[in-house]
């Protein structure tokens, strides 16, 4: 700031020379050669107050450099250690808060530490599953598409059983002047209005009728929500049995709960029938969230009149909650049937918890997790395979494969630039995002951001490993060694 009032007062300086005459020789300064003189004490002003500024803010910069670089007596950074401190006296907090519920639960350590790991997060994923869907149900964020009453075009939002006309219901007071109902009811807020009402037609008829948007519309989207609805409120039935089964099973070694299964036994039912009953729960419920998304996605209509309509957020939630179904199913039902080993996923994770926190191996396991989670989230709005990214570079810091590090190098790379050309297409004014589409271009930025950190703390963990031995892999055969080309059968 102070250089550049120190550069405009120097240029105002200059002015006299440049401008002849700004004052005439016998008479008064004219007004040129006062607005100059103002424009000095402005410059002069603002310099001031810029090296202000500057001096302030490098006394901070410096005052927060000594806080960052400051040791303790051990060579231990101040920072980190009370970083670790506050961390600690927050995680002291939450386990108080945690033992106290379990008290009251009359549950004991010795209980939680009998509890299949597996099975209880699979069963508190299928709870968090069923909140999602409870969510996206009502939700005005299904479709939208553009409709017009009389020859005005309106932005239309359309839930399961209710539209709205405009971001946040801003148009909606349009349909009040021909639907008598709109705004009341169930889902009286003042801005939706029933499907239903909007399918029997308007009370007040339109003016040009070959300019709006035909009943004919409505009724498919009240047919196609009424239907989706049906499909999910009849699947969150075995949802519900996914929860409860999911998690009796998974506290079935403590006493109480034991109890409970030892009777279905001795009533006929096998510890095998049970497995098989907790799998179908979780297979009706991943079929009736598939088929309500196919039912919804054929039935609905084309147009609303005007343009295409688009699938929205809320049905992006049915979307993530299948995508979530299907993972934490799959996770449970080879547990059950023991059809894979946590072998690996158990030696991953070790590695994982015994690499040092200040190291860029860590720092990369961490990236990954965050920019896989960010993907995952991104499913709202459409499915993004640059996940297999993440697995790609996990498999490389895991094995320690140079070969499959190079692939992510260059693939990344070839993504960084595609994102960059839809950066620059993207709206600037998040004002006109819905909040779905503002949620998952937060998201994208995110990825991106963590794109550019990936990359450089693969170089940083590379540089780590200079002295270790090289993940190279020979691919051509070496025929001093008596080894032959293979063919593949």
């Amino acid at each position: 700031l102070g250089r550049t009032a120190d550069f405009w007062r120097r240029g105002i300086a200059t002015l006299p020379a440049v401008l002849p005459s700004m004052s005439s020789p016998d008479g008064p300064p004219s007004p040129m050669k006062e607005k100059v003189d103002l424009a000095k004490e402005k410059a002069a002003e603002y310099a001031a107050i810029g090296k202000e500024y500057a001096a302030a803010g490098a006394q901070k910069a410096k005052e927060l450099a000594g806080k960052v670089l400051a040791k303790d007596e051990s060579g231990g950074y101040l920072v980190v250690n009370e970083a670790k401190a506050r961390y600690q006296a927050i995680a002291a907090r939450g386990a108080a808060f945690s033992k106290d519920i379990l008290d009251k639960a009359d549950i004991s350590q010795e209980d939680l530490s009998k509890l299949h790991r597996i099975p209880a997060v699979v069963s508190l994923a299928s709870l968090v599953i069923g909140l999602l869907l409870i969510f996206s149900h009502y939700n005005t964020g299904w479709v939208r598409g553009m409709m017009w009453i009389n020859g005005e075009v309106y932005e239309a939002y359309v839930s399961t059983t209710t539209a709205e006309l405009g971001k946040d219901g801003a148009d909606s007071d349009v349909l009040k002047k021909y639907f008598d109902g709109c705004g009341s009811g169930l889902f009286g807020n003042g801005k939706t209005c029933a499907l239903s009402t909007l399918c029997a037609g308007p009370t007040t008829p339109y003016d040009k009728p070959e300019k709006s948007t035909p009943d004919q519309a409505w009724c498919d989207l009240e047919d196609a929500g009424g239907l989706a609805n049906t499909l999910l409120t009849v699947g969150l039935i075995p949802g519900l049995g996914t929860f409860i089964l999911t998690f009796i099973f998974a506290a079935k070694e403590i006493g109480k709960v034991g109890l409970v299964l030892s009777k279905a036994e001795s009533q006929g039912i096998s510890m095998t029938a049970q497995k098989y009953i907790i799998a179908g729960c979780w297979i009706a419920f991943w079929g009736f969230l598939f088929v309500s998304m196919v039912a919804y996605a054929a039935t609905v209509p084309d147009t609303l009149g005007v343009g295409l309509l688009t699938l929205e957020a809320s049905f992006g939630v049915v979307r993530l909650s299948f995508l979530l179904v299907t993972v934490f199913g799959a996770l449970l039902i080879v547990t059950l049937f023991d059809l894979w080993r946590p072998d690996g996923f158990i030696e991953a994770w070790m590695e994982f918890s015994e690499t040092p926190c200040l190291s860029a191996k860590k720092a990369l396991y961490i990236e990954l997790m965050l920019q896989l989670a960010c993907y995952l989230a991104m499913f709202v709005d459409e499915v993004k395979w640059e996940m297999l990214l993440v697995v790609i570079c996990a498999y490389y810091v895991d094995a320690k494969v140079k070969n499959f590090m190079v692939m992510y190098v260059v693939l990344t790379t070839a993504s960084i630039l595609f994102d960059l050309i839809t950066l620059n297409f993207m709206p600037q004014d998040w004002q006109v995002y819905t909040p779905g589409q503002a949620f998952t271009h937060g998201l994208f930025m995110v990825v991106l951001i963590l794109k550019f950190l990936i990359l450089g703390t693969i170089y940083l963990y590379e540089k780590e490993n200079d002295g270790e031995s090289s993940g190279w892999k020979q691919m051509a055969p070496d025929p001093e060694k008596g080894e032959e080309d293979e063919i593949a059968e």
